[in-house]
């Protein structure tokens, strides 16, 4: 009899526990805003570019968002979720943003197909995440001609921007840096057309 009784019991308990824990809130990148006109297209510098590839740290590839801590630790949220894929979103941002800074038609979708010629973008993130009032981003960017095996550029980025202490904060400055990053890579890819 008293086992009976402690069942709805238990399960009212289960319900409340529930019911007070806080909601699941999810954030997406956007781009950002570019700082003037796109350039123009001067004698073939707007051929063809895709951002081929994002890669990011295991540490940060997860639907949580991670934020950095003192002592080498990470706080990985329990309520504040990525709305997709990380890296997936980190290059069509990207994408988006390059394409506001380069010359229209320069930039190819993710996932439309590359005409011959197209250079491919690949970058590598090593850091880009909240740490102590603002976000970091750390990465290595390559522009490659026709294949993998023929880079044209490399670069490598640090960049920091405030954040205001909330994941919504943290998103708009991770947004800030991707159109910072889309800054660089617009100013270089242009002139490294026009060197080959």
């Amino acid at each position: 009899m008293k086992k009976n009784r402690l069942i709805p019991l238990l399960a009212l308990l289960m319900l409340a526990g529930c019911a007070s824990s806080p909601p699941t809130r999810f954030f997406a990148l956007d781009p950002a805003p570019a700082g003037g006109s796109p350039a123009a297209d001067q004698g073939g510098a707007g051929a063809p570019v895709k951002v081929d590839a994002v890669h990011i740290p295991p540490a940060l590839d997860r639907e949580s968002m991670v934020r950095g801590e003192s002592d080498n630790q990470l706080e990985i949220s329990s309520q504040d979720r990525w709305a997709g894929d990380l890296g997936e979103m980190i290059r069509r941002v990207l994408t988006q943003d390059l394409s506001q800074r380069l010359p229209s038609g320069t930039v190819i979708a993710p996932e439309s197909p590359a005409p011959p010629g197209a250079r491919g973008l690949v970058v590598d993130i090593l850091t880009f995440q909240p740490q102590a009032g603002e976000v970091v981003l750390d990465a290595d960017w390559t522009l490659l001609q026709g294949t993998q095996s023929n880079p044209v550029l490399r670069r490598s980025v640090h960049l920091t921007v405030a954040a205001a202490s909330s994941a919504q904060g943290e998103a708009e400055a991770m947004s800030t840096l991707l159109g910072q990053l889309a800054d660089g890579i617009a100013g270089r890819v242009g002139g490294a057309h026009a060197q080959r």
